[in-house]
Protein backbone atom coordinates (compact mmCIF):
# COMPACT_ATOMS: atom_id res chain seq x y z
CA UNK A 1 0.00 0.00 0.00
CA UNK A 2 1.15 2.88 -0.71
CA UNK A 3 2.18 5.32 2.00
CA UNK A 4 -0.08 8.42 2.59
CA UNK A 5 1.87 11.26 2.45
CA UNK A 6 -0.69 14.32 3.51
CA UNK A 7 0.47 18.08 2.98
CA UNK A 8 -1.19 20.98 3.52
CA UNK A 9 0.49 22.56 -0.52
CA UNK A 10 -3.96 40.58 -24.68
CA UNK A 11 -4.65 40.35 -28.26
CA UNK A 12 -1.11 40.95 -29.76
CA UNK A 13 1.03 40.78 -26.96
CA UNK A 14 0.10 37.99 -25.46
CA UNK A 15 -0.34 36.05 -29.22
CA UNK A 16 3.11 36.56 -28.95
CA UNK A 17 4.15 35.44 -25.75
CA UNK A 18 2.20 31.97 -26.99
CA UNK A 19 3.90 31.63 -30.23
CA UNK A 20 7.11 32.35 -28.53
CA UNK A 21 6.55 29.45 -25.61
CA UNK A 22 4.97 27.51 -28.50
CA UNK A 23 8.03 27.12 -30.54
CA UNK A 24 10.98 27.86 -28.35
CA UNK A 25 11.98 31.37 -28.89
CA UNK A 26 13.14 31.47 -25.32
CA UNK A 27 16.36 30.82 -23.58
CA UNK A 28 16.49 27.48 -22.57
CA UNK A 29 17.06 25.77 -19.08
CA UNK A 30 19.42 23.24 -17.81
CA UNK A 31 17.51 19.62 -18.28
CA UNK A 32 16.98 17.49 -15.51
CA UNK A 33 18.66 15.27 -13.55
CA UNK A 34 16.44 12.91 -13.10
CA UNK A 35 16.12 10.19 -15.25
CA UNK A 36 12.01 9.20 -14.55
CA UNK A 37 9.95 11.08 -16.75
CA UNK A 38 7.71 13.77 -15.97
CA UNK A 39 4.19 13.73 -15.94
CA UNK A 40 1.78 16.26 -17.76
CA UNK A 41 -1.77 15.24 -17.54
CA UNK A 42 -4.18 18.03 -18.76
CA UNK A 43 -7.92 17.33 -18.33
CA UNK A 44 -10.27 19.50 -20.26
CA UNK A 45 -14.01 19.86 -18.89
CA UNK A 46 -17.18 18.80 -20.53
CA UNK A 47 -15.43 18.67 -24.36
CA UNK A 48 -16.63 16.31 -27.21
CA UNK A 49 -15.10 14.64 -29.79
CA UNK A 50 -16.35 16.99 -32.58
CA UNK A 51 -14.53 20.15 -31.28
CA UNK A 52 -11.21 18.92 -31.69
CA UNK A 53 -9.17 18.51 -35.18
CA UNK A 54 -7.40 15.34 -34.76
CA UNK A 55 -11.01 13.79 -34.14
CA UNK A 56 -12.52 15.69 -37.42
CA UNK A 57 -13.56 19.40 -35.75
CA UNK A 58 -17.23 19.98 -36.81
CA UNK A 59 -16.66 23.96 -36.48
CA UNK A 60 -13.17 24.14 -38.13
CA UNK A 61 -11.38 25.59 -35.42
CA UNK A 62 -8.00 24.91 -35.61
CA UNK A 63 -6.36 22.60 -32.41
CA UNK A 64 -2.70 22.46 -33.79
CA UNK A 65 -1.42 21.98 -30.68
CA UNK A 66 -3.77 19.75 -29.13
CA UNK A 67 -3.39 17.95 -32.60
CA UNK A 68 0.79 17.65 -32.38
CA UNK A 69 0.29 15.43 -29.14
CA UNK A 70 -1.42 13.02 -31.55
CA UNK A 71 0.93 12.72 -34.27
CA UNK A 72 3.68 12.50 -31.96
CA UNK A 73 2.32 9.86 -30.31
CA UNK A 74 -1.57 7.81 -30.08
CA UNK A 75 -4.60 9.06 -30.50
CA UNK A 76 -7.22 7.09 -29.26
CA UNK A 77 -10.61 6.56 -30.40
CA UNK A 78 -12.56 4.12 -27.44
CA UNK A 79 -11.19 6.26 -24.64
CA UNK A 80 -14.20 5.88 -21.99
CA UNK A 81 -14.80 8.05 -18.68
CA UNK A 82 -17.27 8.16 -16.38
CA UNK A 83 -20.29 9.85 -16.90
CA UNK A 84 -20.27 13.71 -14.62
CA UNK A 85 -17.47 15.27 -13.65
CA UNK A 86 -16.75 14.95 -9.92
CA UNK A 87 -17.30 10.66 -10.64
CA UNK A 88 -14.95 11.00 -13.63
CA UNK A 89 -12.16 13.19 -11.46
CA UNK A 90 -12.27 10.49 -8.82
CA UNK A 91 -11.98 7.62 -11.39
CA UNK A 92 -9.17 9.39 -12.80
CA UNK A 93 -6.98 9.78 -10.04
CA UNK A 94 -7.82 6.90 -8.36
CA UNK A 95 -7.62 4.30 -10.91
CA UNK A 96 -10.68 2.48 -9.72
CA UNK A 97 -14.72 3.14 -10.68
CA UNK A 98 -15.57 5.85 -8.99
CA UNK A 99 -18.92 3.99 -7.78
CA UNK A 100 -15.61 2.19 -5.20
CA UNK A 101 -14.84 5.53 -3.59
CA UNK A 102 -18.02 6.87 -2.40
CA UNK A 103 -17.33 9.79 -4.87
CA UNK A 104 -20.41 12.42 -5.23
CA UNK A 105 -20.43 16.06 -6.08
CA UNK A 106 -21.60 16.46 -2.74
CA UNK A 107 -18.94 14.92 -0.69
CA UNK A 108 -16.31 14.09 -2.81
CA UNK A 109 -13.71 11.45 -2.24
CA UNK A 110 -12.31 10.73 1.45
CA UNK A 111 -8.82 10.82 2.34
CA UNK A 112 -8.60 7.38 2.45
CA UNK A 113 -8.00 7.11 -1.65
CA UNK A 114 -4.45 7.36 -2.68
CA UNK A 115 -4.67 9.49 -5.27
CA UNK A 116 -1.49 9.42 -8.80
CA UNK A 117 -0.26 12.80 -6.78
CA UNK A 118 -0.49 11.03 -3.96
CA UNK A 119 1.46 7.55 -5.14
CA UNK A 120 4.48 9.91 -7.13
CA UNK A 121 4.57 12.42 -4.18
CA UNK A 122 5.68 9.33 -2.33
CA UNK A 123 8.35 8.79 -4.78
CA UNK A 124 9.68 12.30 -4.73
CA UNK A 125 7.80 13.90 -7.66
CA UNK A 126 6.75 17.31 -6.98
CA UNK A 127 3.25 17.57 -7.70
CA UNK A 128 0.84 20.50 -8.73
CA UNK A 129 -2.87 21.30 -9.56
CA UNK A 130 -3.92 24.71 -11.05
CA UNK A 131 -7.52 24.16 -12.78
CA UNK A 132 -10.59 22.91 -11.60
CA UNK A 133 -10.75 20.29 -8.44
CA UNK A 134 -13.68 19.06 -7.42
CA UNK A 135 -12.95 16.23 -5.23
CA UNK A 136 -13.81 17.63 -2.01
CA UNK A 137 -17.71 18.10 -2.16
CA UNK A 138 -19.16 21.22 -0.18
CA UNK A 139 -17.01 20.78 2.66
CA UNK A 140 -13.80 21.07 0.67
CA UNK A 141 -12.44 23.76 3.21
CA UNK A 142 -12.47 21.08 5.69
CA UNK A 143 -9.39 18.73 4.59
CA UNK A 144 -10.43 17.90 1.00
CA UNK A 145 -8.14 20.01 -0.81
CA UNK A 146 -6.05 19.23 -3.49
CA UNK A 147 -3.26 19.81 -0.58
CA UNK A 148 -4.95 17.02 1.44
CA UNK A 149 -4.42 14.53 -1.41
CA UNK A 150 -0.91 14.66 -2.45
CA UNK A 151 -0.66 17.59 -4.67
CA UNK A 152 2.03 20.19 -3.15
CA UNK A 153 0.34 23.54 -4.95
CA UNK A 154 -3.01 24.02 -6.10
CA UNK A 155 -4.36 27.39 -7.59
CA UNK A 156 -7.73 27.40 -9.15
CA UNK A 157 -11.40 26.92 -8.26
CA UNK A 158 -12.46 23.89 -5.58
CA UNK A 159 -15.99 22.91 -7.46
CA UNK A 160 -17.05 23.61 -11.36
CA UNK A 161 -17.43 26.92 -13.70
CA UNK A 162 -21.16 27.76 -13.41
CA UNK A 163 -20.76 29.06 -10.30
CA UNK A 164 -18.85 32.16 -11.54
CA UNK A 165 -22.30 32.81 -12.15
CA UNK A 166 -23.36 33.08 -8.65
CA UNK A 167 -21.67 36.45 -8.74
CA UNK A 168 -24.54 38.17 -10.41
CA UNK A 169 -26.44 38.17 -7.23
CA UNK A 170 -26.81 40.48 -5.04
CA UNK A 171 -24.40 39.71 -2.53
CA UNK A 172 -21.79 36.89 -2.05
CA UNK A 173 -21.68 34.04 0.48
CA UNK A 174 -19.82 34.60 3.24
CA UNK A 175 -18.79 31.42 4.41
CA UNK A 176 -15.38 30.77 4.26
CA UNK A 177 -15.93 27.84 2.01
CA UNK A 178 -18.00 29.85 -0.75
CA UNK A 179 -16.84 28.62 -3.99
CA UNK A 180 -17.59 32.15 -5.71
CA UNK A 181 -13.48 32.52 -5.53
CA UNK A 182 -10.23 31.42 -6.70
CA UNK A 183 -8.21 30.24 -4.25
CA UNK A 184 -4.66 29.06 -3.90
CA UNK A 185 -2.76 27.01 -1.14
CA UNK A 186 0.84 25.04 -1.20
CA UNK A 187 1.59 22.45 1.49
CA UNK A 188 1.71 23.37 5.00
CA UNK A 189 -0.54 26.14 4.71
CA UNK A 190 -3.96 27.59 4.61
CA UNK A 191 -6.56 27.66 1.53
CA UNK A 192 -6.34 31.53 0.58
CA UNK A 193 -8.82 33.74 -1.43
CA UNK A 194 -7.00 34.99 -4.43
CA UNK A 195 -9.91 37.04 -6.05
CA UNK A 196 -13.65 37.17 -6.89
CA UNK A 197 -14.72 33.86 -9.59
CA UNK A 198 -17.19 35.71 -11.74
CA UNK A 199 -17.96 36.06 -15.28
CA UNK A 200 -14.46 37.62 -16.10
CA UNK A 201 -12.42 36.03 -14.04
CA UNK A 202 -13.72 32.56 -15.92
CA UNK A 203 -12.61 34.05 -18.61
CA UNK A 204 -8.90 34.63 -17.53
CA UNK A 205 -8.63 31.06 -15.58
CA UNK A 206 -7.02 28.86 -17.94
CA UNK A 207 -4.62 31.14 -19.09
CA UNK A 208 -3.72 31.96 -15.30
CA UNK A 209 -3.00 28.17 -14.50
CA UNK A 210 -1.53 27.65 -17.54
CA UNK A 211 1.39 30.31 -16.76
CA UNK A 212 1.01 28.97 -13.14
CA UNK A 213 2.13 25.60 -14.78
CA UNK A 214 4.78 26.43 -16.36
CA UNK A 215 6.31 28.65 -13.82
CA UNK A 216 5.86 25.36 -11.58
CA UNK A 217 7.76 22.90 -14.28
CA UNK A 218 10.45 25.62 -14.55
CA UNK A 219 11.64 25.47 -10.44
CA UNK A 220 11.19 22.29 -10.71
CA UNK A 221 13.53 21.17 -13.38
CA UNK A 222 15.86 24.01 -11.65
CA UNK A 223 15.77 21.87 -8.85
CA UNK A 224 16.39 18.77 -10.49
CA UNK A 225 13.49 17.05 -9.97
CA UNK A 226 10.68 15.06 -11.62
CA UNK A 227 7.23 16.31 -11.99
CA UNK A 228 3.36 15.83 -11.67
CA UNK A 229 2.03 18.56 -13.49
CA UNK A 230 -2.21 18.21 -13.41
CA UNK A 231 -3.98 21.12 -15.50
CA UNK A 232 -7.40 20.28 -14.88
CA UNK A 233 -8.68 23.18 -17.59
CA UNK A 234 -12.02 24.67 -16.83
CA UNK A 235 -12.94 25.18 -20.60
CA UNK A 236 -15.28 24.37 -22.17
CA UNK A 237 -18.30 23.79 -19.66
CA UNK A 238 -21.13 26.13 -19.30
CA UNK A 239 -20.76 29.41 -18.80
CA UNK A 240 -18.22 28.90 -22.07
CA UNK A 241 -16.51 32.40 -22.08
CA UNK A 242 -13.50 32.55 -23.88
CA UNK A 243 -10.14 34.19 -22.83
CA UNK A 244 -10.89 37.85 -24.24
CA UNK A 245 -7.80 37.36 -26.96
CA UNK A 246 -10.17 34.77 -28.69
CA UNK A 247 -13.31 36.07 -27.29
CA UNK A 248 -15.42 36.67 -30.84
CA UNK A 249 -12.35 35.60 -33.07
CA UNK A 250 -13.43 32.95 -34.25
CA UNK A 251 -16.82 33.39 -35.64
CA UNK A 252 -17.79 29.79 -34.46
CA UNK A 253 -19.47 31.22 -31.56
CA UNK A 254 -18.67 30.76 -27.91
CA UNK A 255 -17.33 27.16 -27.89
CA UNK A 256 -15.16 27.60 -31.16
CA UNK A 257 -13.39 31.12 -29.27
CA UNK A 258 -13.15 28.18 -25.89
CA UNK A 259 -11.51 26.23 -28.44
CA UNK A 260 -9.20 28.19 -29.77
CA UNK A 261 -8.18 29.11 -25.96
CA UNK A 262 -7.86 25.65 -25.12
CA UNK A 263 -5.81 24.74 -27.86
CA UNK A 264 -3.44 27.76 -27.05
CA UNK A 265 -2.96 27.62 -23.67
CA UNK A 266 -2.48 23.74 -24.29
CA UNK A 267 0.42 25.17 -26.47
CA UNK A 268 2.17 27.45 -23.61
CA UNK A 269 2.40 24.23 -21.69
CA UNK A 270 4.20 22.32 -24.55
CA UNK A 271 6.47 25.18 -25.26
CA UNK A 272 7.65 25.55 -22.16
CA UNK A 273 8.36 21.06 -22.11
CA UNK A 274 10.34 22.03 -25.37
CA UNK A 275 11.89 25.07 -24.21
CA UNK A 276 13.10 23.38 -20.87
CA UNK A 277 14.88 20.79 -22.40
CA UNK A 278 12.26 18.23 -20.87
CA UNK A 279 9.93 17.53 -24.21
CA UNK A 280 11.35 13.92 -24.87
CA UNK A 281 11.26 12.27 -21.39
CA UNK A 282 7.89 13.63 -20.98
CA UNK A 283 4.77 11.78 -21.05
CA UNK A 284 1.94 14.18 -22.13
CA UNK A 285 -1.54 13.39 -21.75
CA UNK A 286 -4.46 15.40 -22.88
CA UNK A 287 -7.96 13.88 -22.78
CA UNK A 288 -11.14 15.21 -21.69
CA UNK A 289 -13.67 14.37 -18.62
CA UNK A 290 -16.93 13.86 -20.01
CA UNK A 291 -18.68 14.65 -23.36
CA UNK A 292 -20.18 17.70 -24.84
CA UNK A 293 -22.22 20.32 -23.19
CA UNK A 294 -25.61 20.12 -23.38
CA UNK A 295 -26.94 22.94 -21.85
CA UNK A 296 -27.87 26.25 -24.84
CA UNK A 297 -26.52 28.27 -25.89
CA UNK A 298 -23.32 26.44 -25.33
CA UNK A 299 -24.16 23.05 -26.58
CA UNK A 300 -21.34 21.36 -28.14
CA UNK A 301 -20.84 18.22 -30.72
CA UNK A 302 -19.60 14.92 -29.80
CA UNK A 303 -18.30 14.00 -32.93
CA UNK A 304 -20.65 10.75 -34.82
CA UNK A 305 -21.82 9.71 -31.40
CA UNK A 306 -25.12 10.25 -29.78
CA UNK A 307 -25.57 12.03 -26.45
CA UNK A 308 -24.13 14.54 -24.05
CA UNK A 309 -22.23 14.37 -20.48
CA UNK A 310 -24.68 13.34 -17.59
CA UNK A 311 -25.63 10.12 -19.85
CA UNK A 312 -23.73 7.16 -20.55
CA UNK A 313 -24.39 7.23 -24.35
CA UNK A 314 -21.15 7.33 -26.36
CA UNK A 315 -21.84 10.86 -26.15
CA UNK A 316 -20.89 11.27 -22.78
CA UNK A 317 -18.86 8.53 -21.66
CA UNK A 318 -16.46 8.11 -25.10
CA UNK A 319 -14.17 11.33 -25.14
CA UNK A 320 -11.09 12.45 -27.27
CA UNK A 321 -7.36 11.12 -25.81
CA UNK A 322 -4.34 11.77 -27.19
CA UNK A 323 -0.98 10.39 -25.28
CA UNK A 324 2.87 11.61 -25.93
CA UNK A 325 5.95 10.39 -24.79
CA UNK A 326 8.44 10.72 -27.82
CA UNK A 327 11.00 8.51 -25.83
CA UNK A 328 8.61 5.09 -25.52
CA UNK A 329 5.71 5.77 -27.25
CA UNK A 330 6.20 5.29 -31.25
CA UNK A 331 3.99 8.50 -33.08
CA UNK A 332 1.38 8.37 -35.72
CA UNK A 333 -0.58 5.78 -33.65
CA UNK A 334 -4.23 5.59 -33.83
CA UNK A 335 -6.19 3.17 -32.14
CA UNK A 336 -9.81 1.93 -31.13
CA UNK A 337 -8.66 -0.11 -28.55
CA UNK A 338 -11.19 -0.19 -25.35
CA UNK A 339 -9.41 2.22 -22.81
CA UNK A 340 -10.41 3.80 -19.52
CA UNK A 341 -9.39 7.14 -17.52
CA UNK A 342 -8.83 4.41 -14.47
CA UNK A 343 -5.84 2.72 -16.54
CA UNK A 344 -4.01 6.06 -16.16
CA UNK A 345 -2.62 5.34 -12.79
CA UNK A 346 -0.91 1.83 -13.45
CA UNK A 347 0.15 3.14 -16.89
CA UNK A 348 2.26 6.03 -14.88
CA UNK A 349 3.36 3.72 -12.34
CA UNK A 350 4.71 1.24 -15.07
CA UNK A 351 6.25 4.55 -16.85
CA UNK A 352 8.27 5.75 -13.61
CA UNK A 353 9.26 2.51 -12.91
CA UNK A 354 7.47 2.26 -9.71
CA UNK A 355 4.65 -0.25 -10.07
CA UNK A 356 4.51 -0.70 -5.96
CA UNK A 357 2.82 2.85 -5.68
CA UNK A 358 -0.56 1.44 -6.86
CA UNK A 359 -2.39 0.27 -3.74
CA UNK A 360 -2.69 -3.51 -3.20
CA UNK A 361 -5.50 -3.01 -0.15
CA UNK A 362 -8.29 -2.56 -2.35
CA UNK A 363 -9.90 -3.01 -5.87
CA UNK A 364 -7.45 -0.75 -8.61
CA UNK A 365 -9.78 -1.52 -12.07
CA UNK A 366 -6.88 0.46 -14.07
CA UNK A 367 -5.23 -1.81 -16.16
CA UNK A 368 -1.02 -1.11 -17.14
CA UNK A 369 -1.02 0.17 -20.73
CA UNK A 370 2.28 1.15 -21.58
CA UNK A 371 3.23 -2.43 -23.40
CA UNK A 372 0.43 -1.37 -25.87
CA UNK A 373 1.20 2.22 -25.75
CA UNK A 374 4.70 1.24 -26.50
CA UNK A 375 3.66 -0.80 -28.98
CA UNK A 376 5.22 -4.17 -27.67
CA UNK A 377 1.57 -5.61 -27.35
CA UNK A 378 -1.26 -5.01 -29.98
CA UNK A 379 -4.15 -5.23 -27.24
CA UNK A 380 -4.93 -2.16 -24.76
CA UNK A 381 -5.17 -5.32 -22.73
CA UNK A 382 -8.97 -4.34 -21.36
CA UNK A 383 -12.01 -5.51 -23.00
CA UNK A 384 -15.01 -4.22 -20.90
CA UNK A 385 -16.20 -1.13 -18.99
CA UNK A 386 -19.08 -0.60 -16.57
CA UNK A 387 -21.29 2.38 -16.33
CA UNK A 388 -22.99 3.99 -13.62
CA UNK A 389 -24.98 7.13 -12.64
CA UNK A 390 -25.20 7.15 -8.76
CA UNK A 391 -25.00 3.84 -7.32
CA UNK A 392 -27.02 2.37 -10.42
CA UNK A 393 -25.70 -0.08 -13.25
CA UNK A 394 -26.89 1.84 -16.73
CA UNK A 395 -24.59 -0.20 -19.20
CA UNK A 396 -21.81 -2.32 -19.77
CA UNK A 397 -19.13 -1.91 -23.10
CA UNK A 398 -17.39 -5.31 -24.11
CA UNK A 399 -15.61 -5.19 -27.30
CA UNK A 400 -17.48 -3.28 -30.07
CA UNK A 401 -20.78 -3.93 -28.04
CA UNK A 402 -22.72 -2.08 -25.74
CA UNK A 403 -25.80 -3.12 -23.57
CA UNK A 404 -27.83 -0.55 -21.80
CA UNK A 405 -29.75 -2.14 -18.31
CA UNK A 406 -31.63 1.66 -18.37
CA UNK A 407 -31.34 2.96 -21.45
CA UNK A 408 -31.37 7.08 -21.06
CA UNK A 409 -30.38 8.45 -24.15
CA UNK A 410 -30.73 12.28 -22.71
CA UNK A 411 -29.42 13.36 -19.44
CA UNK A 412 -32.15 11.67 -16.75
CA UNK A 413 -34.84 10.54 -19.40
CA UNK A 414 -35.02 6.67 -19.85
CA UNK A 415 -37.01 5.67 -22.76
CA UNK A 416 -38.33 2.20 -22.87
CA UNK A 417 -37.20 -0.24 -23.60
CA UNK A 418 -34.85 -0.22 -20.95
CA UNK A 419 -32.66 -2.74 -21.83
CA UNK A 420 -31.02 -2.59 -25.14
CA UNK A 421 -27.87 -3.59 -27.26
CA UNK A 422 -25.80 -2.12 -29.51
CA UNK A 423 -23.16 -2.64 -32.07
CA UNK A 424 -21.13 0.30 -31.82
CA UNK A 425 -18.97 -0.07 -35.09
CA UNK A 426 -22.10 -0.91 -37.05
CA UNK A 427 -24.23 1.61 -35.36
CA UNK A 428 -22.40 4.55 -33.40
CA UNK A 429 -25.57 6.45 -32.98
CA UNK A 430 -26.75 3.79 -30.79
CA UNK A 431 -30.35 3.44 -32.53
CA UNK A 432 -30.42 -0.08 -33.63
CA UNK A 433 -31.46 -2.50 -30.75
CA UNK A 434 -29.94 -6.04 -31.23
CA UNK A 435 -30.87 -7.96 -28.15
CA UNK A 436 -33.67 -10.05 -29.28
CA UNK A 437 -31.20 -11.31 -32.08
CA UNK A 438 -28.65 -11.92 -29.74
CA UNK A 439 -29.65 -13.93 -27.05
CA UNK A 440 -25.65 -15.12 -25.83
CA UNK A 441 -25.60 -11.08 -25.23
CA UNK A 442 -27.62 -10.79 -21.95
CA UNK A 443 -25.18 -14.02 -19.91
CA UNK A 444 -22.35 -12.37 -21.02
CA UNK A 445 -22.98 -8.86 -19.75
CA UNK A 446 -24.62 -10.09 -16.63
CA UNK A 447 -21.31 -12.12 -15.66
CA UNK A 448 -19.38 -8.59 -16.12
CA UNK A 449 -21.47 -7.15 -13.50
CA UNK A 450 -21.60 -10.10 -11.50
CA UNK A 451 -18.03 -10.57 -11.31
CA UNK A 452 -17.54 -6.78 -10.21
CA UNK A 453 -20.95 -7.18 -7.26
CA UNK A 454 -18.26 -9.53 -6.07
CA UNK A 455 -15.53 -7.60 -5.58
CA UNK A 456 -17.63 -5.36 -3.89
CA UNK A 457 -18.72 -8.13 -1.63
CA UNK A 458 -15.35 -8.62 -0.56
CA UNK A 459 -14.15 -4.77 -0.45
CA UNK A 460 -17.40 -3.06 0.09
CA UNK A 461 -17.74 0.74 -1.30
CA UNK A 462 -16.83 3.59 0.16
CA UNK A 463 -20.34 4.86 1.80
CA UNK A 464 -20.83 8.25 -0.31
CA UNK A 465 -21.09 9.52 3.39
CA UNK A 466 -18.23 8.55 5.13
CA UNK A 467 -15.96 11.25 6.79
CA UNK A 468 -12.35 11.19 7.90
CA UNK A 469 -11.14 9.30 8.93
CA UNK A 470 -12.28 6.55 7.30
CA UNK A 471 -11.16 3.09 7.14
CA UNK A 472 -12.89 0.47 5.63
CA UNK A 473 -13.83 -2.44 8.12
CA UNK A 474 -17.28 -4.13 9.61
CA UNK A 475 -20.03 -0.80 9.09
CA UNK A 476 -18.51 1.40 7.02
Amino acid sequence: MVIRILTRTKALGGLLFGLAATFGFVRTAPAQTTDRPNIVLMFPDNLGWGEVGAYGSVRGVPTPNIDSIAAQGIRLDNFNVEFSCTVSRAALLTGRYAIRTGATQPTGITLWEVTLADALHSIGYATALFGKWHLGGSNWIQHRTPIDQGFEEWFGIPNTSNEAQWTASPSLNPNPADTSYIWEQVSGGEPHKVKVFDLESRRTLDRESALKGVDFMERTVKAGKSFFLYYPITQVHFPTLAHPDFAGKTGAGDIGDAMADVDYNVGIILGALRRLGIERNTMVFWCTDNGPEGRRPWRGAGGPWRGFYNSVMEGGIRTPCVIRWPARIPRGQTSNEVVSEMDFFPTIAAAVGAEQIVPKDRPVDGINLLPFLEGRRKTSGRESILYFTGSQIRAVKWRDWKFHYAFMPEPRVTEPPLMRLFNLRSDPREETDLKDVNPWAIGLFNKLVQDFDASVGRFPNVPATARDPYRPGPGT
